[in-house]
């Protein structure tokens, strides 16, 4: 359960929200970064991120995915759940939506292994990747404030459509601990 604390924004709406409140650099270049998340926390924690699979099951596209994605409603697809992790420090969850009906096997093999980032994954096979239709929020919970074993309850959220080669399509939502912004 969670409670919005900030609506969601698109880009232009973000940044005119950072003008009129202090939020620091590192949350803007995060959470407008359009590229690596796993690479630019490396850099901030100059250490290994891993990836903690919480769950992947197999999903038929919704109407509303559908739309956001520009695919075609009951589509085979596939959601995952996952962990970015620091020094056991969980710092990112990041709720994945992904259309397998055009996916190529590589990625789908990839994928299927649970054990890289989704982004990293695609980035390895040196496939284009291409972020779009961000909408950023802040909102709080004290569920979510339990599972990143954090006392500050509000976390920066964002989702973004990611697509690359082989076929690759997919809605990503991640959700910030207030310690990833801490650094290292």
């Amino acid at each position: 359960m969670y409670i919005p604390v900030i609506p969601w924004m698109e880009l232009e709406g973000f940044m005119s929200y950072c003008q009129v409140q202090d939020i620091p650099p590192l949350v803007r270049l995060t959470l407008l970064s359009d590229g690596s998340l796993v690479k630019s926390l490396r850099a901030l924690y100059l250490s290994d991120i891993l990836v903690d699979v919480q769950a992947q099951s197999q999903a038929s596209m919704s109407p509303e995915m559908a739309k956001f994605l520009d695919s075609a409603e009951g589509l085979n697809s596939m959601t995952r759940d996952a962990w970015l992790c620091c020094n056991d420090r969980r710092l990112v969850y990041a709720h994945s939506f992904i259309d397998a009906s055009k996916m190529g096997g590589m990625i789908q093999k990839g994928i299927d292994k649970k054990m890289m980032p989704v982004g990293v994954l695609l980035s390895d096979y040196n496939l284009p990747l291409i972020r779009d239709q961000l909408s950023i929020a802040q909102l709080k919970s004290d569920p979510l404030a339990e599972e990143f074993s954090v006392t500050r309850n509000i976390f920066w959220v964002r989702c973004y459509r990611l697509r690359g080669g082989e076929g690759f399509n997919a809605a990503i939502l991640e959700i910030f601990s207030p310690d990833t912004f801490a650094g290292g």
